[in-house]
C-alpha cells in the first residue's frame, strides 16, 4: 500500500510549459481520473510520475518520499505502468513479453523460476491473453498488444498503477473487463490507481475522484457527479454537452450534441452551402 502525493508540479518540454502548479494527492484502494482535451498534460502527468520526465518544479512522493530519490529498481517494484503507445520488440512472443514484468524482482543475472512463470501465466489468465502466449508481437492487433502490456503490469506486482489510456485501442467487450479488472486489484489489493482517459463516461463509472485539467492546469477536480457537468464540459471542451443520472448507479453519463462544438459551422450556413 502506498500514498501518491503530486505538490505544485510543473512539466515542460524545453521551454513550452505543458502543466502547471498541479497538486494532488491519491491514496491506497482509490482510483483516479485524469480528463481533459487533447494537449491538455493527461500523457505527461504520466510521464512525469513514473520518471520518464523530469520536473520543472515541484515534487512527487510515494509515501512521503521524493521519487527522485528512489532507485529505479526500487520504483519498479512500487509502480508498474501501461504507457498509451506500447513500444515491444516483434521478435519476442507474447508471453515473453508478460514475462518481462518479473525482471524488477529478479537479482542480478537471475533466471524466472517456477513461480515467476506461475504468476506471468496468472496475469494472462486474467487478461484473456493465454491464447497468443506463442504468438510474436508482430502479429498481433493493436488491442491484443494493449492487454498484454496490462498483462505485463500484473505480472509486475506492483503497488500502484499508472495507465495511459488502457482502453484506447480496445473494444467495448475489452474496455469493460480491463477497466473491471484493475478496479478489483485496486479494491481488493488497496492499489493506489492513476488512469488518463478520454473517455468522460467509463471515468465517471470507474473512477472514485477525477481530475479535468485545461491547458496545465486544474479545472476541476473531485468526485464524477462533482466534476462532470454541462458548465466544465463546455467550458473545458468547448462542446454543448447534456448531463443525465444514469439509471443504474446515478452517476452522470454525458450526452453531446451533433454541431455544439463552438468550431462547429451554423447548420444554416452548410445548408446554404457556405465554406
Amino acid at each position: 500500500m502506498i500514498e501518491l502525493e503530486v505538490r505544485n508540479l510543473s512539466l515542460a518540454y524545453g521551454r513550452n510549459v505543458v502543466v502547471k502548479g498541479l497538486t494532488f494527492r491519491v491514496m491506497p484502494g482509490e482510483m483516479v481520473g485524469l480528463i481533459g482535451p487533447n494537449g491538455s498534460g493527461k500523457s505527461t502527468i504520466i510521464k512525469a510520475i513514473s520518471r520518464v520526465i523530469s520536473p520543472s518544479s515541484g515534487q512527487i512522493f510515494i509515501d512521503g518520499k521524493d521519487i527522485s530519490q528512489i532507485s529505479r529498481g526500487d520504483l519498479a517494484r512500487l509502480l508498474g505502468v501501461v504507457p498509451q503507445m506500447p513500444l515491444l520488440p516483434n521478435a519476442f512472443t507474447a508471453f515473453e513479453i508478460v514475462l518481462m514484468g518479473r525482471n524488477p524482482h529478479l537479482g542480478l543475472l537471475q533466471y524466472e523460476g517456477a513461480r515467476d512463470m506461475s504468476i506471468t501465466w496468472r496475469a494472462m489468465e486474467r487478461t484473456a491473453t493465454q491464447s497468443l502466449a506463442e504468438r510474436r508481437i508482430d502479429e498481433l492487433s493493436g488491442g491484443e498488444i494493449q492487454r498484454l502490456v496490462v498483462a505485463r503490469v500484473l505480472a509486475q506486482e506492483p503497488k500502484s498503477i499508472l495507465l495511459d489510456e488502457p482502453t484506447a485501442n480496445l473494444d467495448i467487450s475489452h474496455q469493460v473487463e480491463i477497466l473491471d479488472l484493475i478496479k478489483n486489484l485496486c479494491l481488493e489489493n488497496n492499489l493506489t490507481v492513476v488512469v488518463a482517459l478520454h473517455d468522460l463516461n467509463i471515468a465517471s463509472q470507474y473512477c472514485d475522484r477525477l481530475i479535468l485539467i485545461n491547458n496545465g492546469r486544474v479545472h476541476a477536480q473531485g468526485t464524477p457527479r462533482e466534476v462532470i457537468n454541462s458548465r466544465n464540459i463546455e467550458e473545458v471542451y468547448g462542446a454543448e454537452g447534456c448531463v443525465y443520472v444514469h439509471p443504474v448507479d446515478g452517476l452522470p453519463v454525458v450526452l453531446l450534441k451533433a454541431g455544439s462544438s463552438r468550431h462547429a459551422k451554423p447548420r444554416d450556413a452548410i445548408e446554404g452551402g457556405a465554406v
